[in-house]
């Protein structure tokens, strides 16, 4: 328990870290208008942010849109350095920024909003995939293009969207989605389209990460690397909330190491199957269920340096529900054979069952309940239309949902409310947090940061580039610890220590540093201490505005 409360803390400063880390960067704000014109501002102000000779002018530098502004694009965003894109956090009063599609000369709107050849960070902001006018849709707003990059995308919104949100068209390193909203993605006619995060071709991730991230009122899946893909050599799917989803909501059944968790499944793949669609979805033509896995390909397991038995799947504390409108749905269609979902179809729960052979396939604690969802509107009902219009082959529309009838205008905050009421599920997840995305419940989220693996926060570009910690020696200590650390440049320094609950215990320097080799060490027995005798604690060094810290445990 200890040593997950300090795990907990460890994550909040390093989310501090990287706040104040930007905020002290070279940050331009850009305009809603270049030279008098709204139209690709945002694309001419950055894009031209270069020398004479082309070279970007700070390669380093992070541009900042401003809250309950609209951005227009004018066609698709090339960017082929490191795309720094960043916004103050919305609050209720304040939308986020907002970066618009718009229709080209033929009025069509553009296929792609950005294409980023170099690394991502974009953090607060919000991509509305409808054009002006609410005449349909970018096919995607992020393709990532660069092979080995890294992608980060921290409270990221989109509206709408016709095929998927962001898409991986080349093998990259790491792409990181967490405090992320999908809100009304879907195509009108296409029930595979409408999609969160996926990759095209065989054009694999080493690591994906989506943790606390609402997909909300959608036709496909929230992550997919099907069988024309590489799935990534890791993927954690953690503590997110899907609602109202006509496939499944994971379309990767050959990944090596999964760990899905936490989440909660409200209404997800609500179309159910007859023997036609079955053709291209399971491998064995079987149901295809909510969670599904299959043997993974030689090829697969060689490029992964793999054995079959070696995989790891983890499903812990996930919770999924129907709500009684899908169970009539499905009863109003069995004279076409359609059948309702399952968790998992009988291949799958036989290899989780198979310990012999799969020693490192784990479920526990699913739960089938009603959430008692406060507020999700008329997305359900909606998707039932939309379902049944696709089954008696009518012509169909979009069906999110949309209480004011503008595609294009964003209703803020958003007019959803998905906390809910059920006890088992608010302390159903690992820790006794509520199942799916915490953004519901910000005073549990503040607790939770505990559960976050290691390295989910970690953002190399945003690291303190004029402190390094050399050395912590000896830890765990007895009586006292020295804390080695170098400074580029001559600095204020403040070093101090910081118990599990976040109280500082100790403060062992402030003043001046000169550049150079530094030791501080912390005599737990001395007069600046007021600490438990045993425990764990952080050590917090803080210099122009950015935050290092690091774990230190006591024992006798």
């Amino acid at each position: 328990m200890k040593k997950t409360i300090l795990r907990l803390l460890s994550m909040l400063l390093l989310v501090l870290l990287h706040m104040s880390t930007y905020s002290q960067a070279d940050t331009v704000i850009v305009p809603t208008t270049v030279n008098g014109e709204a139209l690709g501002a945002i694309n001419n102000f950055i894009l031209g942010d270069t020398t004479a000779t082309g070279e970007r002018n700070n390669p380093e530098r992070f541009y900042k849109l401003e809250r309950n502004k609209i951005y227009f694009l004018n066609g698709e965003f090339h960017s082929d350095f490191f795309l720094r894109l960043i916004a103050d956090e919305a609050d209720a009063d304040n939308k986020p920024p907002i970066v618009a599609s718009t229709t080209g000369a033929d009025g069509k709107p553009q296929l792609i909003q950005f294409k980023v050849l170099g690394d991502a960070y974009i953090k607060n902001i919000m991509f509305q995939m409808t054009p002006p006018g609410g005449n349909g849709e970018s096919n995607a707003s992020f393709f990532l293009a660069k092979e080995g990059g890294n992608y980060y995308f921290d409270n990221v919104k989109w509206e709408w969207g016709l095929w998927m949100q962001v898409v991986a068209v080349k093998p990259v390193n790491k792409i990181v989605v967490r405090n992320c909203y999908f809100r009304n993605p879907q195509h009108k006619t296409n029930i595979y389209n409408g999609r969160g995060v996926g990759f095209n071709l065989e054009n694999p991730a080493d690591t994906v990460i989506m943790v606390n991230n609402t997909f909300f009122n959608m036709n496909s899946f929230a992550f997919v690397a099907d069988q024309g893909s590489i799935p990534p050599k890791y993927f954690l799917f953690d503590h997110n909330t899907i609602v109202n989803e006509m496939k499944w909501p994971i379309h990767s059944y050959w990944l090596t190491e999964a760990h899905v968790t936490n989440n909660l499944f409200y209404n997800c793949h609500s179309f159910g199957e007859n023997s036609e669609d079955k053709v291209g979805q399971d491998p064995d033509k079987l149901i295809y269920g909510i969670i599904n896995i299959s043997g993974i390909p030689s090829e697969i397991l060689t490029s992964h340096k793999l054995k079959e038995n070696e995989r790891v799947y983890e499903l812990k504390n996930n919770a999924y529900f129907y709500s009684q409108e899908i169970y009539d749905y499905w009863d109003s269609y069995k004279d076409k054979g359609v059948k309702q979902e399952t968790w998992m179809n009988t291949r799958t729960t036989a290899m989780f069952a198979n310990d012999t052979d799969y020693p490192n396939l784990i479920e526990e604690k699913t739960y089938y309940m009603n959430p008692g969802l406060k507020e999700a509107g008329t997305g359900t009902v909606e998707m039932v239309k939309w379902m049944k219009r696709k089954r008696d082959w009518q012509n169909n529309r979009y069906w999110g949902w949309d209480p004011d009838g503008d595609k294009f205008a964003v209703q803020w905050p958003f007019p959803e409310d998905l906390t809910y009421t059920n006890d088992t599920l608010l302390r159903g997840a690992q820790g006794g947090f509520p199942v799916g995305d915490l953004n519901w419940y910000p005073d549990k989220k503040a607790e939770w940061s505990v559960w976050e693996p290691s390295g989910i926060n970690e953002i190399p570009f945003l690291k303190n580039k004029n402190i390094t910690i050399d050395n912590v020696y000896p830890n765990p200590f007895e009586d006292k610890v020295s804390i080695n650390f170098s400074i580029k440049n001559s600095s204020l320094i403040q070093v101090d220590i910081i118990d599990v609950n976040g109280n500082k215990v100790a403060e062992l320097f402030n003043g001046t540093k000169k550049a150079g080799h530094h030791i501080t060490t912390w005599n737990i027995s001395g007069s600046n201490s007021n600490v438990n005798p045993t425990g764990l604690y952080f050590y917090r060094i803080k210099s122009n505005g950015t935050v290092l810290t690091g774990k230190i445990q006591h024992v006798k």
